[in-house]
């Protein structure tokens, strides 16, 4: 067996689930869709137009004051533009009669009727006028009738109403339906690991002290761990080649040698983990996650995620903006595509089992897993864990380290007897 060129470094997984991608996946197009609600909510207020007229004809008065109280004619122009929308007038070329019985019929009082009607008048004299400008009081004036008007409150504080939220019913059932959660295929029965061909070829013994350098320098040298595996299993140490082997098989499981180089390590072995075992020799499909890492099923759920997020905010918009096919079609297919992608992220990356927590460690030696970090705890109060087993590592203590094989079985053994599969972050 010929050594792998040293130097290609892996990835140490996250230690969150790929789930998490889910969710953002999920939340994105939520917040798209909440704003939209909310946007067509205000648009669908009734004094939408007289809260902008109102701000409108504020705005425009600062700027007259700054000019010492003379307006031009763009600011005249401005004004009446401004109180027909105050009144809710929406006619394209309003007139003085207009402006006072809306002006009367909202606020039921003939004094502000007459007030906007003179203000009006006084307003159109000074554009069209002979001699065109305002009169000596009119900044005075317009002061105090846009003081009298209060903000229009706003009907709808939030989106209360099914329109808001679905107002293109046919997107928005396509939109529901595509988010029905697929059907889920019952487990498969787990495959025993075989035996491999013995190796054809020694590795020179000189690789060690190359592979011990490698892994000093950076743990996730994956050609290194498996160099060290090849040698441990011709020298017959095979707790370490199966450490090893693991550790490169976990790293970079595409390659055929780390498969390869497991499985000689294996060997008859059949205290193997069950994920590792279905990875190693399963079925065609519990194969498939080798084709990635743990760490890059995390990644590739990270950009599926992205892209499902896209797709649900284009498909939001479209249902918001009818009359646009392509717009909705380019949102379901990044929907499908996404989907597609994050399922299969998903159900690969827990197909690792333990084996894709960036804690993950493995047992160079059968040890005792003991309730308390001593040696005076009773042997039958602790518990045997075989050599080769998958153990989540956690604190550290004195020589001592804290491990858990399931979620009930936790304790403490001694640190030489434990390796990690990853670099520690």
């Amino acid at each position: 067996m010929e050594p792998l060129p040293l130097g290609e470094l892996s990835v140490t997984p996250w230690s969150f689930s790929p789930l998490w991608c889910l969710a953002m996946a999920v939340a994105i197009p939520g917040a798209v869709w909440l704003l939209l609600a909310w946007r067509r909510a205000l648009l669908d207020c009734p004094n939408r137009i007289r809260r902008a007229g109102v701000k409108e004809l504020r705005r425009l008065l600062r700027d007259v004051r700054r000019l010492d109280g003379t307006p031009g004619p763009a600011h005249l122009h401005g004004w009446l533009r401004a109180a027909a929308r105050v009144w809710d007038v929406r006619t394209s070329a309003p007139g003085v009669s207009e402006v006072s019985q809306a002006a009367h019929a909202l606020s039921g009082d003939e004094t502000v009727s007459a007030r906007w009607r003179d203000l009006w008048h006084a307003t159109e004299r000074g554009l069209y006028a002979t001699e065109a400008r305002a009169t000596q009081n009119w900044f005075e004036h317009a002061v105090d009738a846009a003081a009298s008007v209060g903000m229009p409150k706003r009907e709808r504080l939030f989106p209360n109403r099914l329109a808001h939220w679905l107002p293109s019913i046919g997107v928005a059932l396509f939109l529901v339906t595509c988010l029905l959660p697929p059907a889920i295929d019952a487990d498969v029965p787990l495959s025993s690991p075989t035996a491999t061909q013995p190796a054809t070829s020694r590795m020179p013994p000189e690789v060690q002290q190359a592979a011990h350098s490698a892994l000093d320098a950076n743990w996730n040298d994956w050609a290194a761990h498996h160099n060290l595996a090849a040698l441990h299993t011709q020298e017959g140490e095979l707790n370490l080649a199966i450490a090893h082997a693991t550790a490169a098989f976990v790293q970079h499981p595409a390659a055929t040698a780390t498969r390869n180089t497991l499985l000689a390590a294996l060997g008859e072995t059949q205290t193997v983990d069950p994920n590792l075992r279905r990875l190693l020799s399963g079925a065609w499909y519990e194969r498939a996650p080798t084709l990635l890492s743990a760490a890059g099923w995390q990644r590739l759920a990270l950009a599926s995620g992205l892209i499902l997020a896209t797709g649900l905010s284009v498909m939001v918009f479209a249902m918001y903006a009818p009359g646009t096919p392509r717009l909705l079609w380019a949102g379901r297919g990044g929907f499908a595509v996404g989907a597609l992608l994050l399922i299969a992220a998903i159900s690969s990356w827990n197909a690792y089992g333990a084996l894709n927590q960036p804690a993950a460690a493995v047992l160079v030696q059968a040890a005792n897993v003991s309730p308390s970090p001593t040696d005076l705890v009773p042997v039958e109060e602790t518990r045997p864990l075989a050599a080769g087993a998958v153990v989540l590592t956690h604190r550290s203590f004195l020589g001592w380290q804290e491990v858990s094989s399931g979620p009930d079985a936790s304790g403490w053994i001694r640190s030489s007897a434990v390796m990690p599969l990853y670099a520690s972050r």
